[in-house]
């Protein structure tokens, strides 16, 4: 399973890497910090499940057009937003992205394990 984080902020990218390895043993994990670039990451490398905040610092739903920008690359593409609780303002934008998932921030890597179980596009794996 490839899996694309995306954050600004090193310290909660550093988070989610860490929590995806350890939920999701085996998984090719990527980092990127530059959400500008995330599309291209796709196309480029393929992704099965990207995790991406909605405000990452810079721009406001600066997440929801990652995630945009992804689907339009990849379909297919599962996306599993980790926010935090002030973010809920944005639930109909990410209800209409059809998304895996929406973890809270802090979240328990439980919570992110149960999304990656119950993943909208099951991914094959090897």
């Amino acid at each position: 399973m490839r899996v694309l984080c995306v954050n600004r902020d090193r310290f909660q990218l550093d988070d989610m890497m860490e929590t995806v390895s350890k939920v999701v043993p085996g998984a090719d994990v990527t980092p990127c910090r530059d959400p500008s670039e995330a599309a291209e990451l796709v196309r480029k490398e393929g992704c099965d499940v990207l995790l991406t905040g909605i405000d990452m610092g810079a721009e406001q739903n600066e997440g929801l057009r990652v995630a945009r920008r992804a689907q339009e690359v990849n379909p297919r593409i599962n996306i599993i937003f980790v926010t935090v609780c002030s973010e809920w303002e944005y639930i109909r934008e990410v209800l209409a992205l059809r998304v895996s998932g929406y973890v809270v921030r802090p979240y328990r890597p439980a919570a992110l394990a149960e999304e990656f179980a119950n993943l909208r596009y099951p991914v094959a794996t090897a």
